[in-house]
Formats: C-alpha cells, sequence, structure tokens
C-alpha cells in the first residue's frame, strides 16, 4: 500500500483544530459541518495509513503484541470511529448514493440492478474487480462495511502468519479478501438515507483520540 503524502500531513492536523476551535461559532452552518466532515475525513485517512505502517512494521519484525494493538485500534476503533463521522451527514452516505441510484429505475429489477450497478462502481468497478477501488469513495456504512472488513481480514490473516509460522501469501489473500468484496457488492443490504449523530461531537472525539499522536507522528516525519 502506498502511503507516501505530497502535501505535509501537519497541515490537514492544523487545518482540523481551527475548524474544531471555530465549532462555538459556526457550529450551526451547514458549510461548515460539511468542511469538518471532509477535513476530519482526510486527517483519518491519514491515520489509517500511519496504522497500516505500524501493521506492516510489526509483522516484519515478528512482534505479535504490537500487531494486536495497531490492528486493533484500527479495525475496532478509527474506522468505526469514521464510519460514524461519514454517517452524521447526509452527503456522505453509502445509503443516498445507492437511493439516487434505484430512484432513476423504472421497475423493481431495474432499481436493484442500478443499485448493483452503484456498489459496483465504488467497490469493484467489474465483475472480477477489474479496476479495484478505482472509484471508492468514503461514506457511511461503505467504510464500516467494505473496508472495515477488508482490513479486518488483513489483520487476522497476518496474526495467523505469526502464530502459525506459515509465510504471508499476497495471492491467497487476494482471493480470499475478493469473496468479501463480492460479498459487499451483493448483499441486498438496506442503509440509511438519512443522517443520524451529531458531527461536531464526534469529529471533536476523534481529535481528543489521536490529535495529540497523529501531530508527533507527521511532525518527526518518515522512520
Amino acid at each position: 500500500m502506498d502511503t507516501e503524502l505530497w502535501y505535509n500531513a501537519s497541515d490537514v492536523y492544523e487545518a482540523w483544530r481551527l475548524l474544531l476551535s471555530a465549532g462555538a461559532e459556526l457550529g450551526s452552518s451547514p458549510t461548515f459541518r460539511y468542511d469538518l466532515v471532509d477535513v476530519t475525513r482526510q486527517a483519518a485517512q491519514q491515520l489509517v495509513s500511519d496504522y497500516y505502517l505500524s501493521i506492516r512494521q510489526a509483522f516484519q519484525s515478528h512482534a505479535l503484541p504490537e500487531l494486536l494493538t495497531a490492528g486493533g485500534v484500527l479495525v475496532y476503533d478509527l474506522l468505526p470511529e469514521l464510519d460514524n463521522l461519514l454517517s452524521s451527514h447526509s452527503l456522505f452516505l453509502l445509503g443516498r448514493w445507492l437511493e439516487s441510484a434505484r430512484a432513476v429505475a423504472t421497475s423493481d429489477r431495474e432499481a436493484e440492478q442500478y443499485e448493483l450497478n452503484a456498489r459496483n462502481q465504488v467497490t469493484l468497478w467489474g465483475p472480477a474487480g477489474n479496476i479495484l477501488d478505482y472509484a471508492n469513495k468514503q461514506l457511511g456504512g461503505l467504510v464500516l462495511d467494505y473496508y472495515g472488513v477488508r482490513w479486518s481480514l488483513f489483520v487476522s490473516v497476518l496474526v495467523e502468519s505469526l502464530n502459525s509460522g506459515i509465510p504471508f501469501h499476497q495471492d491467497q489473500f487476494n482471493q480470499a479478501v475478493f469473496q468479501v468484496e463480492r460479498g459487499f457488492v451483493y448483499n441486498k443490504k438496506r442503509y440509511p438515507a438519512v443522517p443520524a449523530g451529531d458531527t461536531l461531537e464526534i469529529s471533536r472525539k476523534l481529535f481528543l483520540k489521536y490529535y495529540p499522536s497523529a501531530l508527533r507522528r507527521s511532525q518527526a516525519g518518515p522512520a
């Protein structure tokens, strides 16, 4: 996974801090709340990359406790919190994306096909992952039920590899994760098209958890 950034990661964290500091004054503004989701989303994406690097280093060093810690934070806290954030705004909802596809159909059968196409577009982009993640989106519901499950499988496979002493095989993992990806495209689960939760509070919670260590890592640069 390529984690290289062309911009300064600490600038995003600073923008995040400044936006939250204006929350008391601007929190009722729809434009402000959209920007807050978007900047928090990007900060969280940077954090995902940081945890991936920690997971990779722990695996390469055969450090199982460190792998379990980093993997656990990513899968069981950071990604669910990101999904909660995205689910708090109507423009970041998977359900809204799917409902908009169904809305232009002229029959129930056509609606099912249009939803299938909409799911495929933001995930596999083709029946066999032809251009995997080409049009990937960070949407409430998609992060938890698609990316979260993929990350969980990835961490589990690495843990099993260290426990068993059997090397990690990328091709085998790709085949296993494809079943997860394809399963999401066809699972027909309904997702809310109406937001839930308070954007400002969710972003603030993420900030208090992750900002201090994230800023230290971004300022330290590559290890």
